[in-house]
């Protein structure tokens, strides 16, 4: 394999074969395949009509690297760094469990009871235990769009994992993962308010993991293989905790050995409380899953409370303004294009708000959260002091020294529209825009993201004080809302300075965090 010779894909094939067989690989062809795939980027069919291409010289020095780890009996999905599970593609990396195909029927069995939850007339609620990769989570969430996943896992490596896959699915605002261990890290709010609750624990006899295939084994970790004398340490815990977790009528579904599924249906029944218990049978027809409905009518309804404080917080993102992380802004920025309104912090104050693009719904419904008329405008907050040439004719230069001093910042220009501008955001008496560069990351990251400036206004009933925190936003409008970003208080907790700029002087039309007098004393230059 020296860099010097020329390697064509069947060379490397034939190779490849040939090595891991001796090496005592059970399958080297499928090996081979696999890696080469996953080196060269070219699918099983590509493989086999590109026989002639020569490998590049990264693409043989990786190949040689997943060869001589797969020689030491490392798993392929440890070496491609991905696994294919259902509908999606996940990351897989050492020191996390690799998703196995079994796991599909769990899968299976929690959609229903998600199903079941629909057909109440409600989006479902499903917490899994234990999420490694987040193969379930994630599959649950988008397969059911609407359902919110709450999954958790003691091991700070695979918690991180499944953040990443879920960043990547773009499932950010439908799963939650917390680090913890079993539940401890939950919003209590969530316990008895639950649809369905999902794991797969360990689960292997603690003297059945020493007989296990060397592949697994010597290399996936055994705290999410060891489950005890008789593989139900952990599942005892899920039993225990389940009547409180689940609300009347609720599913458990747990994946087992098939040695001691049988026992822990027992321990379901002997709890009592149940209306069903049930074994079901994994893909090679070896009994595998636990399916148990608790007693009760799943149309039930929670507290009034509890439902509103659940709504809530899962439309409620922490977040440091100054320093976003690209999950939220992605979360933020999907909402946006979608038509959606979103409340945003701003170094003054919160603001509500939508994308800036023409004939958007959401323009009309922040108008109707706000209790306002719709014959108003909405101001603009820009990504670049440049959008001030882009958005706004006839700009005075006593204005651009204005923005060159204020911004990112505190004051919103108000400035002729130019032709960029829908007319359903410029305000008809005067053909005017009102534009803010707000020293918010957040913001600006934003507004790039969906392409446009955000059409903001002040996140309260119109007529009531302007929200200064994320705690003094009313209830109503983080509801009303679709989603809410949390930086607790503003900075700065005063509303922008508004100045008029049509004319051949300043206008103050607000005076807010700047003073009108150092706005007319830097105009004047």
């Amino acid at each position: 394999m020296a860099e010097q010779e020329t390697w064509t894909i069947q060379r490397m094939l034939d190779w490849t074969i040939g090595y891991l067989d001796r090496k005592g690989d059970e399958r080297p062809r499928l090996s081979a395949e696999w890696m080469l795939g996953s080196v060269t980027g070219l699918s099983r069919v590509q493989i086999y009509t590109s026989f002639d291409r020569p490998l590049t010289p990264d693409e043989l020095r990786r190949m040689h690297d997943a060869v001589v780890r797969r020689g030491t009996g490392a798993p392929l999905q440890y070496i491609t760094g991905e696994m294919p599970f259902r509908h999606i593609v996940l990351q897989c990396e050492e020191g996390v469990l690799i998703p196995r195909p079994e796991t599909e029927v769990l899968v299976d069995a929690a959609l229903e009871g998600v199903d079941a939850a629909r057909a109440c007339g409600r989006e479902a609620r499903v917490l899994e235990v234990g999420t490694g990769t987040g193969c379930i989570a994630c599959s649950i969430a988008s397969e059911r769009r609407g359902t919110h996943v709450v999954a958790t896992d003691v091991s700070p490596k695979a918690a991180a994992l499944a953040e990443r896959n879920r960043d990547a699915l773009g499932l950010d605002g439908a799963v939650d993962v917390v680090r913890c261990d079993l539940v401890d890290g939950v919003d209590p709010t969530y316990m008895g308010a639950l649809d369905v609750l999902v794991s797969n624990p360990p689960y292997i006899p603690s003297a059945v993991v020493p007989t296990l295939p060397a592949e697994v084994e010597a290399h996936e970790p055994h705290l999410a293989l060891d489950g005890g004398p008789d593989g139900l340490d952990v599942f005892r815990r899920l039993l225990e905790l389940a009547p409180t977790a689940l609300r009347p009528g609720g599913m458990l579904c747990v994946e087992l050995f098939e040695t001691n599924v049988g026992d822990a249906a027992e321990l379901c029944r002997r709890q009592g409380g149940w209306a069903s218990v049930e074994v079901r049978q994994d893909l090679t027809h070896r009994p595998r899953v636990l399916v148990a409905v608790r007693e009760g009518d799943l149309a039930s309804t929670v507290d009034a409370q509890t439902e509103r404080a659940l709504e809530l917080r899962e439309k409620v993102v922490k977040v440091d303004q100054a320093a976003p992380d690209a999950a939220a802004v992605r979360r933020g920025g999907n909402v946006l294009l979608a038509g959606g309104v979103v409340v945003v912090p701003t170094d003054s104050v919160y603001g509500i708000g939508c994308a800036a693009t023409p004939h958007n719904p959401g323009h009309a419904r922040t108008f109707a959260i706000k209790h306002r008329d719709l014959a108003q405008t909405l101001p603009w907050l820009v990504a670049d002091a440049e959008d001030l040439d882009r958005f706004g004719r006839d700009v005075p230069a006593w204005a651009y020294r204005l923005a060159e001093r204020w911004w990112p910042g505190a004051l919103t220009l108000v400035v002729r529209a130019s032709a960029a501008v829908p007319a359903e955001y410029v305000r008809t008496s005067d053909g005017t825009i009102a534009l803010r560069l707000p020293d918010s990351n957040l913001v600006r990251a934003l507004a790039r993201h969906v392409g446009c400036p955000l059409a903001i206004t002040s996140a309260n009933t119109h007529g009531e004080a302007a929200a200064t925190s994320g705690s003094g936003l009313e209830e109503r409008i983080v509801r009303e809302a679709d989603l809410t970003f949390d930086a607790g208080p503003a900075p700065i907790a005063v509303a922008s300075t508004i100045v008029g700029c049509t004319g051949e002087e300043p206008v103050v039309y607000r005076e807010g965090a700047i003073p009108a007098a150092d706005i007319m004393e830097c105009a004047r230059g």
